[in-house]
């Protein structure tokens, strides 16, 4: 047998969000187009079979339209793991986009997946209107196409 020890859902979370693997929670449910959390890059959604809520507009962005906001991996100067569905703002203090998950980072502060506005990944983005926490973008183990 291979040793193995419980962990607990914090290391599960870390792990998905450094493979950019999205976890839809309660409180993001219905607030991100698949392509918005790159399932799109990922396989996790079919254009070509299945009936399903939405599917028009799903199609319809991926054969027509132009993905104005994706999922990337950033790292928050917190203490504790912002929850799904935490606004972050960009530039201006303009809504740049949501978390969808975070995790305790072994470095400090926190790791999550973010959904960002393309048009705001270069401006100086934070969680609270004072400017903190602040974010930095990473990288995710997939490429994100030109958009």
């Amino acid at each position: 047998p291979i040793p193995a020890a419980p962990v607990g859902r914090q290391v599960w979370d870390r792990l998905d969000i450094l493979a950019g693997l999205p976890d839809i929670e309660p409180q993001t449910v219905e607030a991100f187009l698949p392509q918005a959390v790159n399932l799109d890059l990922l396989d996790g959604v079919s254009f070509k079979k299945g009936c399903y809520t939405g599917q028009e507009i799903v199609a319809r962005l991926h054969y027509r339209g132009k993905v104005k906001r994706r999922m990337r991996r950033v790292h928050v100067q917190a203490d504790t793991p912002p929850p799904p569905g935490t606004a972050i703002l960009g530039r201006n203090r303009q809504a740049a986009g949501s978390i969808v998950l975070a995790a305790p980072s072994p470095e400090g502060g926190c790791d999550a997946l973010a959904v960002l506005a393309n048009d705001q990944i270069n401006a100086p983005l934070c969680l609270k209107a004072d400017g903190e926490p602040a974010l930095d973008i990473l990288q995710l183990p997939y490429a994100l196409p030109k958009e």
